[in-house]
């Protein structure tokens, strides 16, 4: 069976077993003009808020991402297709600050570490998240595309014996500094005192 055009109209046609080649089938001459061949595009998506009524396409694609920025302020700017003003950037389960530019191009605002990791206030082990894009009625789609957290400087750990060092060099200074004005305070004093004879 196949489909076919037939009075501009799209009809259901029994096709012809081909004698000599049982495997295939036998069209009319008319119908060669109109099968076309046909695409596949598989589509992964998740109603998280249930069922919704409005249809789940288009399909967001994102093709690529580009990081701008680091540290405290990094963007990820996304290009695709099909995007939306309803759209938002999720990294793993954290939502991000999404800016729409277009239906090619999306912005938004890397969450902090400390997002996925509570304790970590820099990054010390590079850390994979998921990246997904959430209609406003509660649609995911999986963008197969993750974003990777790479290790970053932190604030040095205390070493105790160093800091003990330093204070210690610090009093002796002190100390130092003390005895040298004491000696000059009882050196002048001991020629006031030897001025007065």
């Amino acid at each position: 069976m196949y489909l076919c055009l037939s009075q501009e109209r799209i009809i259901q046609f029994q096709a012809t077993p081909c004698p000599k080649e049982p495997n295939k089938e036998m069209i009319n001459d008319g119908a060669c003009w109109t099968i076309i061949s046909t695409d596949k595009a598989e589509y992964q998506f998740y109603e998280g808020m249930g069922p919704v009524r409005s249809p789940v396409t288009p399909v967001p694609i994102v093709h690529s991402l580009h990081l701008n920025g680091g540290g405290e302020v990094a963007m990820l700017e996304l290009t695709g297709d099909n995007f939306s003003p309803s759209l938002q950037v999720w990294f793993g389960d954290v939502e991000a600050e999404t800016m729409y530019r277009c239906q090619e191009s999306m912005l938004c605002v890397v969450p902090d570490i400390s997002q996925f990791r509570g304790e970590w206030l820099w990054v010390r082990q590079p850390t994979q998240v998921p990246v997904s894009l959430v209609r406003n009625d509660g649609i995911i789609y999986a963008t197969g595309l993750t974003f990777t957290y790479t290790p970053e400087p932190g604030p040095r750990p205390q070493c105790m014996p160093a800091d003990e060092i330093m204070r210690q060099g610090q009093r002796t200074a002190a100390v130092a500094q003390a005895q040298s004005q004491a000696a000059i305070a009882q050196e002048s004093a001991w020629n006031s005192h030897g001025g007065m004879h």
